[in-house]
Protein backbone atom coordinates (compact mmCIF):
# COMPACT_ATOMS: atom_id res chain seq x y z
CA UNK A 1 0.00 0.00 0.00
CA UNK A 2 1.29 3.45 -0.95
CA UNK A 3 0.38 6.51 1.13
CA UNK A 4 1.22 10.19 0.75
CA UNK A 5 1.46 11.90 4.16
CA UNK A 6 1.13 15.70 4.10
CA UNK A 7 2.18 17.69 7.18
CA UNK A 8 1.62 21.33 8.07
CA UNK A 9 5.01 21.45 9.82
CA UNK A 10 8.23 19.43 9.65
CA UNK A 11 8.47 16.23 11.72
CA UNK A 12 11.14 16.99 14.34
CA UNK A 13 11.92 15.16 17.61
CA UNK A 14 12.21 18.55 19.34
CA UNK A 15 9.81 20.45 17.10
CA UNK A 16 6.21 21.51 17.60
CA UNK A 17 3.83 19.03 19.23
CA UNK A 18 2.33 17.78 15.92
CA UNK A 19 5.83 17.52 14.45
CA UNK A 20 7.05 15.34 17.33
CA UNK A 21 4.10 13.02 16.83
CA UNK A 22 4.57 12.96 13.05
CA UNK A 23 8.01 11.37 13.52
CA UNK A 24 6.36 8.38 15.19
CA UNK A 25 3.48 8.36 12.69
CA UNK A 26 5.82 7.93 9.73
CA UNK A 27 7.91 5.27 11.46
CA UNK A 28 4.82 3.39 12.61
CA UNK A 29 3.30 3.28 9.13
CA UNK A 30 6.54 2.01 7.64
CA UNK A 31 6.83 -0.56 10.42
CA UNK A 32 3.50 -1.94 9.19
CA UNK A 33 4.76 -2.14 5.62
CA UNK A 34 3.11 1.01 4.23
CA UNK A 35 5.18 2.63 1.48
CA UNK A 36 5.17 6.29 2.56
CA UNK A 37 5.89 9.45 0.61
CA UNK A 38 6.10 12.42 2.97
CA UNK A 39 5.74 16.16 2.28
CA UNK A 40 5.96 18.84 4.98
CA UNK A 41 5.46 22.59 4.95
CA UNK A 42 7.94 24.81 6.74
CA UNK A 43 6.77 28.31 7.64
CA UNK A 44 8.73 31.18 9.16
CA UNK A 45 7.39 30.55 12.68
CA UNK A 46 8.21 26.82 12.73
CA UNK A 47 11.01 25.54 14.95
CA UNK A 48 14.17 25.23 12.81
CA UNK A 49 15.79 21.88 12.10
CA UNK A 50 15.83 19.03 9.62
CA UNK A 51 13.73 15.85 9.95
CA UNK A 52 15.58 12.61 10.74
CA UNK A 53 17.15 11.29 7.55
CA UNK A 54 15.40 7.90 7.73
CA UNK A 55 11.98 9.55 7.40
CA UNK A 56 12.68 10.66 3.82
CA UNK A 57 10.62 13.84 4.16
CA UNK A 58 10.60 16.52 1.48
CA UNK A 59 10.35 19.85 3.29
CA UNK A 60 8.87 22.74 1.30
CA UNK A 61 9.38 26.32 2.45
CA UNK A 62 6.06 28.15 2.46
CA UNK A 63 5.93 31.93 2.28
CA UNK A 64 2.94 34.03 3.38
CA UNK A 65 0.59 34.82 0.51
CA UNK A 66 -0.09 38.52 0.08
CA UNK A 67 -2.97 40.22 -1.67
CA UNK A 68 -5.36 37.39 -0.83
CA UNK A 69 -8.86 38.72 -0.27
CA UNK A 70 -10.53 38.07 3.06
CA UNK A 71 -13.44 36.40 1.26
CA UNK A 72 -11.08 33.96 -0.46
CA UNK A 73 -9.45 33.13 2.87
CA UNK A 74 -12.86 32.44 4.36
CA UNK A 75 -13.87 30.19 1.46
CA UNK A 76 -10.58 28.29 1.39
CA UNK A 77 -8.61 28.83 4.61
CA UNK A 78 -4.80 28.81 4.82
CA UNK A 79 -4.10 29.54 1.10
CA UNK A 80 -0.34 29.67 1.78
CA UNK A 81 -0.43 25.90 2.35
CA UNK A 82 -2.50 24.80 -0.64
CA UNK A 83 -2.07 27.62 -3.17
CA UNK A 84 1.67 27.43 -3.80
CA UNK A 85 4.47 24.91 -4.17
CA UNK A 86 3.19 22.57 -1.45
CA UNK A 87 -0.19 22.20 -3.13
CA UNK A 88 1.50 21.58 -6.47
CA UNK A 89 3.73 18.88 -5.01
CA UNK A 90 0.79 17.21 -3.27
CA UNK A 91 -1.16 17.00 -6.52
CA UNK A 92 1.90 15.68 -8.32
CA UNK A 93 2.80 13.04 -5.71
CA UNK A 94 -0.82 11.96 -5.21
CA UNK A 95 -0.89 10.54 -8.76
CA UNK A 96 1.41 7.68 -7.66
CA UNK A 97 -0.19 6.62 -4.34
CA UNK A 98 -3.26 4.75 -3.13
CA UNK A 99 -4.34 7.39 -0.61
CA UNK A 100 -3.44 10.77 0.92
CA UNK A 101 -3.18 11.30 4.68
CA UNK A 102 -3.22 14.94 5.83
CA UNK A 103 -1.97 15.84 9.31
CA UNK A 104 -3.78 18.87 10.82
CA UNK A 105 -6.78 20.73 9.46
CA UNK A 106 -4.60 23.67 8.39
CA UNK A 107 -3.45 21.57 5.42
CA UNK A 108 -6.88 20.14 4.55
CA UNK A 109 -7.19 22.06 1.27
CA UNK A 110 -3.93 20.62 -0.11
CA UNK A 111 -5.97 17.69 -1.44
CA UNK A 112 -8.10 19.95 -3.64
CA UNK A 113 -8.11 18.44 -7.13
CA UNK A 114 -6.61 15.12 -5.98
CA UNK A 115 -8.40 11.99 -7.18
CA UNK A 116 -6.93 9.55 -4.64
CA UNK A 117 -9.03 9.01 -1.49
CA UNK A 118 -7.89 11.31 1.33
CA UNK A 119 -8.20 11.53 5.10
CA UNK A 120 -7.57 14.45 7.45
CA UNK A 121 -6.41 14.09 11.06
CA UNK A 122 -8.18 16.75 13.15
CA UNK A 123 -5.87 17.23 16.14
CA UNK A 124 -8.13 19.55 18.14
CA UNK A 125 -11.20 21.77 17.81
CA UNK A 126 -10.60 25.50 17.61
CA UNK A 127 -13.61 26.64 19.62
CA UNK A 128 -12.91 24.17 22.40
CA UNK A 129 -9.44 25.67 22.85
CA UNK A 130 -9.95 29.36 22.08
CA UNK A 131 -12.81 31.82 22.27
CA UNK A 132 -13.57 34.21 19.43
CA UNK A 133 -13.11 37.36 21.47
CA UNK A 134 -13.74 40.85 20.09
CA UNK A 135 -14.38 40.92 16.30
CA UNK A 136 -11.80 43.66 15.71
CA UNK A 137 -8.95 41.71 17.30
CA UNK A 138 -6.44 39.35 15.68
CA UNK A 139 -7.61 36.42 17.79
CA UNK A 140 -11.10 36.62 16.29
CA UNK A 141 -9.70 36.33 12.75
CA UNK A 142 -7.39 33.46 13.71
CA UNK A 143 -10.10 31.46 15.46
CA UNK A 144 -12.50 32.09 12.58
CA UNK A 145 -9.96 30.85 10.04
CA UNK A 146 -9.15 27.72 12.05
CA UNK A 147 -12.85 27.02 12.57
CA UNK A 148 -13.50 27.37 8.85
CA UNK A 149 -10.57 25.05 8.17
CA UNK A 150 -12.27 22.44 10.36
CA UNK A 151 -15.51 22.92 8.44
CA UNK A 152 -13.61 22.56 5.16
CA UNK A 153 -12.00 19.35 6.37
CA UNK A 154 -15.34 17.84 7.33
CA UNK A 155 -17.13 19.02 4.18
CA UNK A 156 -14.56 17.89 1.63
CA UNK A 157 -13.23 14.67 3.16
CA UNK A 158 -15.24 11.51 3.56
CA UNK A 159 -12.64 10.14 6.00
CA UNK A 160 -11.60 11.85 9.23
CA UNK A 161 -9.27 10.87 12.07
CA UNK A 162 -9.57 12.03 15.68
CA UNK A 163 -7.16 11.25 18.51
CA UNK A 164 -9.65 11.48 21.37
CA UNK A 165 -13.27 10.51 22.08
CA UNK A 166 -14.35 14.14 22.48
CA UNK A 167 -13.02 15.20 19.08
CA UNK A 168 -14.38 12.04 17.45
CA UNK A 169 -17.88 12.65 18.83
CA UNK A 170 -17.84 16.29 17.71
CA UNK A 171 -16.73 15.34 14.21
CA UNK A 172 -19.53 12.78 13.93
CA UNK A 173 -22.01 15.54 14.73
CA UNK A 174 -20.41 18.02 12.34
CA UNK A 175 -20.15 15.48 9.51
CA UNK A 176 -22.70 12.70 10.00
CA UNK A 177 -21.97 11.32 6.51
CA UNK A 178 -18.22 11.07 7.07
CA UNK A 179 -16.38 8.03 8.37
CA UNK A 180 -14.59 8.96 11.61
CA UNK A 181 -11.77 6.83 12.99
CA UNK A 182 -10.13 7.27 16.36
CA UNK A 183 -6.36 6.77 16.33
CA UNK A 184 -4.13 8.00 19.16
CA UNK A 185 -1.13 10.24 18.78
CA UNK A 186 2.21 8.46 18.92
CA UNK A 187 5.74 9.21 20.05
CA UNK A 188 8.95 7.34 19.36
CA UNK A 189 10.33 5.89 22.62
CA UNK A 190 13.92 6.16 21.36
CA UNK A 191 13.76 9.87 22.32
CA UNK A 192 12.34 9.27 25.81
CA UNK A 193 14.63 7.54 28.27
CA UNK A 194 13.03 6.77 31.64
CA UNK A 195 13.40 9.58 34.17
CA UNK A 196 15.52 8.83 37.26
CA UNK A 197 12.86 10.26 39.64
CA UNK A 198 15.48 10.80 42.32
CA UNK A 199 16.98 13.77 44.12
CA UNK A 200 15.01 16.77 45.36
CA UNK A 201 11.27 16.56 44.50
CA UNK A 202 10.50 18.80 41.54
CA UNK A 203 7.12 19.53 39.98
CA UNK A 204 6.97 21.08 36.54
CA UNK A 205 4.81 22.43 33.77
CA UNK A 206 5.74 23.17 30.17
CA UNK A 207 3.80 24.88 27.39
CA UNK A 208 3.48 27.90 25.15
CA UNK A 209 2.19 30.75 27.30
CA UNK A 210 0.49 32.43 24.34
CA UNK A 211 -1.89 29.48 23.88
CA UNK A 212 -5.07 30.27 25.88
CA UNK A 213 -5.47 26.84 27.57
CA UNK A 214 -1.81 26.97 28.66
CA UNK A 215 -2.13 30.55 29.90
CA UNK A 216 -5.17 29.62 31.96
CA UNK A 217 -3.37 26.59 33.42
CA UNK A 218 -0.36 28.75 34.35
CA UNK A 219 -2.56 31.23 36.21
CA UNK A 220 -4.39 28.46 38.03
CA UNK A 221 -1.10 26.80 38.97
CA UNK A 222 0.48 29.99 40.33
CA UNK A 223 -2.53 31.42 42.13
CA UNK A 224 -4.45 28.41 43.39
CA UNK A 225 -2.78 25.02 43.06
CA UNK A 226 0.90 25.48 43.87
CA UNK A 227 0.32 27.33 47.18
CA UNK A 228 -1.75 24.32 48.30
CA UNK A 229 0.98 21.90 47.21
CA UNK A 230 3.57 23.76 49.27
CA UNK A 231 1.59 23.31 52.47
CA UNK A 232 2.11 19.54 52.30
CA UNK A 233 5.40 19.49 50.37
CA UNK A 234 7.37 22.55 51.57
CA UNK A 235 10.71 21.21 50.24
CA UNK A 236 9.43 20.76 46.68
CA UNK A 237 10.36 23.09 43.82
CA UNK A 238 8.35 24.09 40.77
CA UNK A 239 9.87 24.60 37.31
CA UNK A 240 7.95 26.32 34.51
CA UNK A 241 9.22 26.19 30.92
CA UNK A 242 8.06 27.04 27.42
CA UNK A 243 7.86 29.85 24.91
CA UNK A 244 6.54 33.07 26.39
CA UNK A 245 6.66 31.94 30.03
CA UNK A 246 9.32 34.50 31.00
CA UNK A 247 7.08 37.31 29.72
CA UNK A 248 3.97 35.79 31.25
CA UNK A 249 4.67 37.12 34.74
CA UNK A 250 4.42 33.76 36.51
CA UNK A 251 5.20 34.28 40.19
CA UNK A 252 4.94 31.78 43.03
CA UNK A 253 7.06 30.92 46.03
CA UNK A 254 9.48 28.08 45.33
CA UNK A 255 9.01 28.43 41.56
CA UNK A 256 11.55 29.11 38.82
CA UNK A 257 10.63 30.18 35.28
CA UNK A 258 13.03 28.85 32.65
CA UNK A 259 11.43 30.27 29.51
CA UNK A 260 12.07 28.59 26.17
CA UNK A 261 14.33 25.58 26.57
CA UNK A 262 16.37 23.61 24.01
CA UNK A 263 14.90 20.19 24.91
CA UNK A 264 11.45 19.37 26.28
CA UNK A 265 12.48 15.75 26.81
CA UNK A 266 15.44 16.74 28.99
CA UNK A 267 13.17 19.04 31.00
CA UNK A 268 10.64 16.29 31.63
CA UNK A 269 13.31 13.78 32.68
CA UNK A 270 14.34 16.14 35.46
CA UNK A 271 10.86 16.22 37.03
CA UNK A 272 9.24 14.18 39.78
CA UNK A 273 5.73 14.99 38.51
CA UNK A 274 4.14 16.93 35.66
CA UNK A 275 1.50 19.17 37.24
CA UNK A 276 -0.88 20.40 34.54
CA UNK A 277 -4.11 22.02 35.84
CA UNK A 278 -5.60 22.80 32.42
CA UNK A 279 -9.27 23.79 32.50
CA UNK A 280 -10.30 23.48 28.85
CA UNK A 281 -9.00 22.14 25.57
CA UNK A 282 -9.57 19.32 23.11
CA UNK A 283 -7.53 16.45 21.75
CA UNK A 284 -4.68 14.50 23.32
CA UNK A 285 -2.14 16.68 25.13
CA UNK A 286 1.33 15.87 23.86
CA UNK A 287 3.04 17.09 27.05
CA UNK A 288 1.11 14.46 29.02
CA UNK A 289 2.01 11.78 26.47
CA UNK A 290 5.68 12.83 26.65
CA UNK A 291 5.63 12.65 30.44
CA UNK A 292 4.37 9.07 30.57
CA UNK A 293 6.80 8.17 27.76
CA UNK A 294 9.55 9.39 30.10
CA UNK A 295 8.11 7.50 33.08
CA UNK A 296 7.14 10.74 34.84
CA UNK A 297 3.88 10.68 36.84
CA UNK A 298 1.22 13.19 35.80
CA UNK A 299 -1.36 15.05 37.85
CA UNK A 300 -3.91 16.79 35.66
CA UNK A 301 -7.60 17.34 34.93
CA UNK A 302 -10.01 15.42 32.71
CA UNK A 303 -9.16 17.84 29.89
CA UNK A 304 -5.44 17.19 30.38
CA UNK A 305 -5.88 13.41 30.28
CA UNK A 306 -8.28 13.43 27.32
CA UNK A 307 -7.75 10.40 25.10
CA UNK A 308 -4.88 9.01 27.20
CA UNK A 309 -5.25 5.77 29.13
CA UNK A 310 -2.24 5.48 31.41
CA UNK A 311 -3.60 3.60 34.40
CA UNK A 312 -1.92 4.72 37.60
CA UNK A 313 0.58 6.82 35.61
CA UNK A 314 -1.88 9.72 35.39
CA UNK A 315 -3.91 11.05 38.32
CA UNK A 316 -7.06 12.91 37.19
CA UNK A 317 -8.38 15.43 39.69
CA UNK A 318 -11.48 17.60 39.59
CA UNK A 319 -10.58 20.62 41.74
CA UNK A 320 -7.63 22.57 43.12
CA UNK A 321 -7.50 20.69 46.42
CA UNK A 322 -7.47 17.29 44.72
CA UNK A 323 -4.77 18.40 42.27
CA UNK A 324 -2.60 19.73 45.08
CA UNK A 325 -3.14 16.71 47.30
CA UNK A 326 -2.20 14.25 44.55
CA UNK A 327 0.88 16.25 43.53
CA UNK A 328 2.10 16.60 47.11
CA UNK A 329 1.68 12.88 47.70
CA UNK A 330 3.87 12.04 44.70
CA UNK A 331 6.44 14.69 45.60
CA UNK A 332 6.86 13.40 49.16
CA UNK A 333 6.64 9.65 48.51
CA UNK A 334 9.42 8.27 46.29
CA UNK A 335 7.83 4.83 46.23
CA UNK A 336 4.55 6.16 44.84
CA UNK A 337 6.48 8.29 42.37
CA UNK A 338 8.32 5.29 40.95
CA UNK A 339 5.25 3.06 40.85
CA UNK A 340 3.20 5.63 38.99
CA UNK A 341 6.07 6.47 36.65
CA UNK A 342 6.55 2.81 35.74
CA UNK A 343 2.81 2.35 35.17
CA UNK A 344 2.69 5.31 32.83
CA UNK A 345 5.74 4.16 30.87
CA UNK A 346 4.31 0.64 30.50
CA UNK A 347 1.01 2.04 29.20
CA UNK A 348 2.85 4.29 26.76
CA UNK A 349 4.87 1.42 25.25
CA UNK A 350 1.73 -0.71 24.98
CA UNK A 351 -0.54 1.88 23.33
CA UNK A 352 1.31 4.98 22.08
CA UNK A 353 4.57 3.74 20.55
CA UNK A 354 4.66 3.92 16.71
CA UNK A 355 3.44 0.41 15.85
CA UNK A 356 0.45 0.05 18.21
CA UNK A 357 -0.72 3.65 17.78
CA UNK A 358 -0.87 3.39 13.98
CA UNK A 359 -2.78 0.09 13.85
CA UNK A 360 -6.20 1.85 13.62
CA UNK A 361 -4.90 3.75 10.59
CA UNK A 362 -4.14 0.52 8.75
CA UNK A 363 -7.75 -0.60 9.09
CA UNK A 364 -8.88 2.82 7.86
CA UNK A 365 -6.49 2.72 4.89
CA UNK A 366 -7.84 -0.69 3.85
CA UNK A 367 -11.36 0.66 3.98
CA UNK A 368 -10.38 3.73 1.94
CA UNK A 369 -8.74 1.66 -0.81
CA UNK A 370 -11.19 -1.25 -0.92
Amino acid sequence: MKALVVMAQPPLPEGGAPGRCAVALLRGLREHGVEVTALAARQSFDIPGDPPADLGVEVIDVEPMKNISRLRRLNRPRPELWGGELGRRVREAAADVDLVHVEETAAAWTTWGVSAPSVVHVHYLALWDRRFGAPWKKQFREVLEFTLAERAATRHHRYLVANSPLVADELRQLAPLSYVTRAPLALDPRYYDPAPLDGRPIAGMIGTAGWPPTASALRRLAERVWPLVQRNAPLARLLVAGRGTTEFGFAAEGAEVLGQIPSATAFLRGLSVLLYPVERGSGMKVKVLEAIASGVPVVTTAAGAEGIEAGDGVVVAADDEELARAAASILTDEGERRERGAAGRESFLRSYAPAPATEPLLALYRRMTS
